[in-house]
């Protein structure tokens, strides 16, 4: 059985992170002794591209209409899932993408058998305070299941 814990994000996580004063931050750690070892990049690919085709779109169109994300190609060298890789890192991959009211970064690092899975977000309006609220609590939910249904499979 997978374990997904919910953690701070600060300290370390926070510092793997470029993004400066984010209005909202979370992090969630996986036990990842059970499965094929991945770089930070390919697990960022396994959760999100290797998902079930319908939480692929989900994830997309919400991405989209709901928070107004400017996603790039959908599967790419420097794309996950529509997602600018903006860094990559022995231990970790940072993905952005911007809306008119939203700045987020995605942090996925790799810590020995662990994997943190990181959100930031920086509101560029006032919006965001308004629309991502009410969206953080879908998001607090499909990040585990995507982190343990990306450690419960096998390396594709």
């Amino acid at each position: 059985m997978v374990v997904v814990e919910r953690i701070s994000a600060s300290g370390a996580v926070r510092a793997i992170d470029s993004l400066t004063d984010p209005d909202y931050t979370d992090a969630f750690e996986a036990d990842t002794s059970g499965a094929k070892p991945r770089s930070p990049e390919q697990w960022a690919r396994a959760i999100f591209e290797d998902a079930p085709a319908a939480m692929c779109w989900f994830l997309r169109i919400s991405w989209r209409t709901v928070l107004g994300l400017r996603l790039g190609p959908q599967r790419s060298p420097d794309h996950v899932l529509g997602w600018h890789i903006l860094d990559r890192a022995a231990s970790s991959v940072t993905l952005e993408l911007r809306s008119w009211f939203l700045y987020c970064h995605l942090v996925f690092w790799l810590e020995d058998t662990k994997l943190v899975f990181s959100t930031s977000i920086r509101y560029e309006r006032k919006i965001g305070v308004v629309i991502w609220p009410p969206v953080s609590i879908l998001h607090r939910r499909i990040v585990p299941y995507t982190l343990k249904h990306a450690v419960s499979r096998p390396v594709s």
